[in-house]
């Protein structure tokens, strides 16, 4: 079975904070951004965005992070070495995937319906770049004999 991805969906977040928790969200982009960090290297990123939290309350979350298999650790010496398990846009891609796998199984019709009705309020670029990969799409299609 394929692990999965998103455990929460907020809609109503913005960017990361619609897949994680505050400080999960940025706790991964300085992960996506450094690639491997310890986490005292995270506590000090932290802190200079100018968080203010412990360094207890940073391996908590990282620890968190590695339960929901979002992040890897591996042991360096005497500290833990973290990275993600997935690049930033591979992880966004996957949480989109299953997202919308999710509501097309769930709900079908009225999830085209609803997404019909958004284009339809979209910029032209957008609709143009849409009617693109559709046809893209199309063209990948085997052809019925």
């Amino acid at each position: 079975m394929k692990r999965a991805i998103v455990s929460v969906f907020k809609p109503h977040g913005e960017g990361l904070r619609q897949l994680f928790g505050s400080l999960e969200a940025d706790i991964m982009a300085l992960i996506w951004e450094r690639q491997n960090a310890s986490a005292r290297d995270i506590f000090e990123g932290l802190r200079d965005q100018g968080q203010r939290l412990s360094y207890g309350a940073t391996k908590t979350v990282l620890d968190r992070l590695v339960k929901k298999q979002v992040l890897v650790r591996m042991l360096d010496g005497n500290q833990y070495i973290y990275h993600a398990r997935l690049n930033r846009e591979e992880f966004t891609n996957s949480a989109i995937r299953e997202i919308l796998d999710g509501l097309f199984s769930g709900f079908g019709t009225p999830v085209y319906a609803q997404f019909l009705d958004q284009m339809q309020e979209a910029d032209p670029e957008q609709i143009d770049a849409l009617t693109q990969m559709i046809n893209e799409a199309e063209k990948k299609k085997p052809k019925a004999e």
